[in-house]
């Protein structure tokens, strides 16, 4: 096993002393199943380390649109005017 230390916010953390302490299991042990069902239910292709943006190349293949939307980015996003 690999050591990660987190923060998590006061209700993650009284919710999961209450969790542990109900069902004699550790906190840890927890974390770990609740981070492996996320990870198999939310990205059942990318549990295993893949790069899902690396895998979205070559989606999108309009060749009739804008050429200039990296330059012009904003202008796309917000209109004429630039937002200050």
């Amino acid at each position: 096993m690999v050591r990660k230390q987190l923060y998590i916010d006061e209700n993650l953390n009284d919710g999961l002393r209450v969790l542990a302490a109900s069902t004699g299991r550790s906190e840890a042990d927890h974390v770990r199943a609740a981070l492996r069902e996320y990870l198999q239910r939310g990205h059942p292709d990318h549990a295993d380390g893949e790069d899902a943006l690396l895998e979205m190349i070559g989606l999108v293949d309009d060749r009739n649109g804008p050429e200039d939307v990296a330059a012009e980015h904003d202008r796309y996003l917000y209109g004429a005017a630039r937002p200050a």
